[in-house]
């Protein structure tokens, strides 16, 4: 049954979100709420994954709302203005989720996510585990070995990769192992890339004991200090990374499309970020690596104009 015109009072609506609403407080539609995801996943400043409009109306409207979940969820655990109430937004997050799946809704996002769980096999343990990952950073800072950072990975990026295989209908084992290592490899590569970043945040995401081999201590990577041992440091997590984008790459010739095309093109821009960090070497305690839009559809592109050239 599709839901067209139900509506839903506000009066338990999260006050952290409810003032940001492009509504006034009363009854929320369902078209009201996907509208308010949409405006979440498209004018966040970590934008929506790009190239949404690869997959069809029906399937852009629901991972926009996995999206918004997703993405409300990590600033509260992660931007400073919730930093006084985070612990509790998170634990009201995961009910009015577990509510959602329960069949009630009242906040836009789960009235959002209802619609798109009637439509979709999106898993109640995917969304779980996204929060699982959210409630870690705010007590967890420091990871001792790469098992203990793909266990973090298994919460926070691997239920990414198999939602949207389940709405794109694919979710089948062999796709969702190779989808595993490939969200993986795209959480490290973000690290990387952000390792200047997080550090100013007091976190660390290169395994500890990686670091002690390499003779790089905490307070090298937090005051962004250069020293001996970082060069072959970076070297060997970025090698080890790449290894994992290698392992989920065969993922893109067992789609078809659209499923092809995006993950193909989420792949080519977690390498690109990847192989960026690797350049940038030591520079990464200091500064990030942006990857700008434009130049990298025209890079992904380049292949294809080539041959029509050529032709």
């Amino acid at each position: 049954m599709r839901h067209a015109t139900p509506v839903h009072t506000a009066g338990s609506v999260g006050p952290w979100h409810w003032e940001a609403l492009p509504f006034h407080a009363g009854e929320v539609t369902v078209d009201q709420a996907h509208r308010y995801c949409r405006g979440i996943a498209t004018g966040h400043y970590e934008n929506f994954p790009v190239f949404l409009r690869l997959f069809s109306p029906e399937q852009q409207t629901a991972l926009a709302a996995v999206y918004a979940f997703a993405r409300t969820a990590d600033d509260f655990a992660d931007e400073q203005v919730f930093d006084a109430f985070a612990d509790t937004a998170l634990a009201s997050w995961r009910t009015q989720l577990r509510d959602c799946y329960a069949g009630k809704a009242v906040h836009p996002v789960f009235i959002a996510l209802r619609w798109a769980i009637d439509r979709f096999p999106v898993r109640q343990e995917h969304l779980e585990a996204l929060l699982d990952a959210f409630v870690q950073d705010r007590v967890k800072n420091r990871y001792a070995s790469w098992a203990e950072l793909h266990d973090y990975c298994t919460a926070s990026a691997e239920p990414v990769g198999r939602i949207v295989l389940a709405v794109l209908g694919q979710a089948a084992p062999e796709n969702e192992e190779r989808s595993d290592a490939l969200c993986t490899a795209l959480q490290l590569a973000n690290f990387w890339q952000d390792i200047s970043v997080d550090a100013k945040k007091g976190r660390i995401y290169i395994p500890a004991r990686l670091m002690a081999r390499h003779g790089v201590t905490d307070e090298d990577i937090l005051s962004g200090r250069r020293v001996p041992g970082l060069a072959p440091l970076i070297d060997e997590i970025t090698g080890y990374t790449a290894r994992l984008f290698r392992q989920g790459r065969p993922l893109i010739g067992a789609l078809p499309m659209p499923g092809k095309a995006y993950i193909a093109l989420t792949h080519f821009g977690g390498a690109t970020i990847l192989s960026m960090a690797r350049r940038y070497g030591p520079a990464l305690v200091s500064e990030r690596p942006r990857l700008a839009l434009l130049p990298f559809i025209a890079s992904y592109l380049r292949p294809f104009t080539a041959a029509r050239r050529n032709a």
